[in-house]
């Protein structure tokens, strides 16, 4: 079913009364605001820095975003008065991996993201923001035609790290002072010592 699925234009009631699941792979650049997420991130990157992807994590050649929906059609509670509310959803898996500065080192490090939430559908806003303070699950509206692709971008979007950082920087921190850049030696080299000046005002006082 992964081939025949339009995940721009998802059916959900369809897809989560017939209980099946699909999968596939996107490719990083079809997410146009996570690839910009990742531009941003990448802009305090010290360019002296050119460090050596993680062994336990190497950066792919190409970056790819895999998911996997699961729909289901069943009650949330047996008391759920219509037929609808509640009932339809699906479970999304995402899987995924942008490249960010490390808040450390300032080198680059490839941060995993992994969604797995599970989500129900509704009549209307008002259902699902009633229902949401009530149940783990998130609510959304249905709708005829579904962006799942545009969730699946969300979900990632908030996954990301507030501060990303790699388990274990390639290069030890103290090795950051062989990159300041020329500028940054002469001045200081120029700039006088604290202490010889404050010996100069000393002895004037004398």
């Amino acid at each position: 079913m992964s081939k025949d699925l339009d995940l721009t234009k998802l059916q959900v009631l369809k897809f989560a009364q017939s209980q099946t699941h699909a999968h596939g792979r996107e490719p990083l650049e079809r997410f146009a605001r996570l690839m910009l997420e990742q531009a941003h991130a990448l802009e305090g990157q010290n360019a002296s820095l050119e460090l050596e992807p993680s062994k336990e994590r190497p950066v792919p050649e190409q970056a790819w975003v895999d998911w996997r929906l699961e729909g289901f059609f069943d009650p949330l509670d047996p008391n759920v008065p219509t037929a609808v509310d509640a009932k339809a959803g699906f479970k999304l898996e995402v899987h995924a991996a942008i490249k960010m500065t490390c808040q450390r080192c300032l080198g680059v490090c490839l941060q995993r993201l992994d969604v797995n939430r599970t989500f129900r559908f509704v009549r209307d806003e008002q259902i699902a923001l009633a229902m949401d303070d009530a149940s783990e699950d998130e609510f959304l509206v249905l709708s005829s035609a579904f962006d799942a692709l545009e969730l699946i971008e969300d979900e990632l979007i908030m996954a990301l790290p507030l501060v990303p950082l790699h388990a274990q920087c390639p290069v030890p921190l103290i090795q950051q002072v062989d990159h300041k850049s020329s500028l940054e030696i002469e001045f200081e080299s120029k700039r006088p010592n604290p202490f010889e000046v404050l010996s100069v005002l000393k002895t004037k006082k004398q």
